[in-house]
């Protein structure tokens, strides 16, 4: 190993889940696994969708999700907006 690697060791269950969503991503395990550690991937991806959501006018106003969300677990609360 050369200076500044290092080997992980996983358990086999981790290995799977690594393995299957590196598949779905379509990347390497090595490569997803690198995404997984850059710099708030996660948040580039929200961004991503929040700009598109605002672009297409396809998101679901706040007056519509409000009564919903307060409806949750309520037998008689209203259907899930569009």
């Amino acid at each position: 190993m050369a200076d500044g690697e290092m080997t992980l060791t996983i358990d086999a269950a981790l290995v799977e889940r690594l393995k299957t969503r590196a598949e779905a991503a379509g990347q390497s395990v090595e490569e997803f696994a690198l995404h997984l550690l850059e710099e708030d991937p996660i948040w580039a991806e929200v961004d991503a969708i929040c700009e598109a959501v605002m672009a297409e006018d396809s998101g679901i106003p706040l007056d519509e999700l409000g009564p919903w969300m307060n409806g949750w677990g309520k037998s008689d609360g209203p259907p899930p907006p569009r």
